[in-house]
């Protein structure tokens, strides 16, 4: 699993290398997520709490740009065996990701692969590493060295422990900064 992740990391890099020009910029992003947990028996569940991204992105090409970061992703679970439990559970996850970004200044469209691990609360065994995916639609909002990006996201991402092979489904409805760091014309 390291390898994958050392893998992508690299390549990653291989593709944010551009020209000297190239935009390079630091977002954060922070919402509300509700989710669904596949070992807790719930559908969606309507329980929402917050999550938070961090990333950088560099623009490659006028059109696409790549970027990598982190993301804590938490929701809360009411529904199935969740149902009743005191207090609330809540499943959080911590990924890092490398993705894509397609669109220049104004609507935009992630997609993105997470590494990480899922858990839901302190029930069952600790959870292991695991694969994601991110996929997410936004807008770029301003010009400058600061944007405003609201979006909405959906990530699917392995809920592993030694025990149990479930997954986790999660929405968001976020809002992010960007602040440019370096390049641009």
């Amino acid at each position: 699993m390291k390898r994958r992740f050392t893998l992508a990391l690299i390549l990653g890099a291989a593709l944010a290398h551009g020209s000297a020009s190239a935009q390079m910029q630091a977002e954060v992003r922070g919402g509300l997520t509700i989710g669904s947990h596949s070992g807790s028996a719930a559908a969606l569940d309507i329980a929402p709490s917050i999550s938070f991204d961090a990333v950088v992105r560099r623009q490659v090409h006028s059109s696409f740009a790549v970027f990598g970061g982190y993301y804590r992703t938490a929701f809360g679970c009411t529904e199935g065996y969740c149902k009743e439990q005191d207090p609330r559970i809540t499943i959080v996850g911590n990924h890092g990701v490398l993705g894509v970004e397609w669109g220049s200044g104004g609507p935009w469209l992630r997609t993105g692969l997470m590494v990480g691990t899922t858990g839901a609360g302190s029930r069952g065994d600790p959870p292991t590493m695991g694969i994601g995916v991110h996929a997410a639609a936004g807008l770029t909002v301003g010009s400058g060295r600061f944007r405003f990006l609201p979006g909405l996201s959906y990530r699917r991402m392995a809920a592993t422990s030694e025990s149990d092979d479930d997954h986790a489904s999660a929405m968001s409805l976020d809002v992010g900064f960007a602040f440019q760091l370096s390049g641009g014309n």
